[in-house]
């Protein structure tokens, strides 16, 4: 029976070949994860850029229609007691329901807030309550455009019929002056009173939210610089 004989190896330069290859793969494994990091780091920035874009032109828009809802309502208040009493001049009547029917809608810009959860990207914020805050300011921004939506409902249903049956909208003026001490005016002036109210205090909630989440936002996009 022959002997089993150890072949002599160069155990020095098997190490080194060893090493290199040891090297190479983590290497590369660390080079493909700082590509990774460096990408969703790229990504993470462009979703706050984008944020930060969308939240400011919003601010701009419900600064805007707050001011229009603000000025109606105080026109409005300085009229219901006439309302009420049945005693609302022709003009102050043409006056408010020329302001009823020149409504406004509110244009949100949504993009980024559905780009990023409808690709499953916000896991890439890595700020915990700033992701949080995302979640919040979505809900918020749904909630707002619900009450904006039954707003118009509200319109299209009830308001603009009574327009094309009572009001000469080529002329700007009532068919019958009459109409404006009914009951059938005062519960269309009631109800879209009561819906502009609603709408003014979801608009400023929401502007308030925007404020500060932009400012959160800020603060984050300071932490790239």
């Amino acid at each position: 029976m022959k002997k089993f004989q150890m072949k002599n190896y160069n155990w020095g330069k098997l190490g080194l070949e060893l090493l290199v290859v040891f090297l190479g793969v983590s290497s590369g494994f660390i080079l493909n994860n700082w590509r990774e990091e460096s990408q969703q780091l790229e990504l993470e920035q462009k979703y706050i850029s984008g944020f930060i874009a969308d939240v400011e032109d919003t601010i701009d828009e419900l600064s805007k229609l707050n001011k229009n809802d603000s000025l109606w309502i105080l026109a409005a208040n300085r009229n219901i007691s006439n309302l009420r009493a049945r005693t609302l001049s022709t003009d102050s009547a043409d006056a408010l329901l020329k302001r009823i029917i020149q409504i406004n809608k509110i244009e949100i810009k949504k993009g980024t807030y559905e780009d990023i959860i409808n690709s499953g990207n916000l896991n890439l914020i890595r700020n915990f309550d700033l992701k949080g805050e995302i979640v919040d300011y979505g809900l918020a921004v749904q909630g707002v455009t619900f009450v904006d939506d039954y707003f118009h409902q509200f319109f299209n249903a009830y308001v603009m019929t009574f327009v094309f049956k009572e009001f000469d909208v080529i002329n700007g003026k009532i068919i019958d002056e009459k109409i404006y001490n009914t009951v059938a005016f005062s519960n269309i002036f009631g109800g879209y009173y009561s819906m502009v109210l609603q709408r003014n205090n979801a608009y400023k909630d929401l502007l308030q939210k925007s404020l500060e989440f932009r400012k959160h936002l800020l603060k984050e996009k300071e932490k790239f610089n």
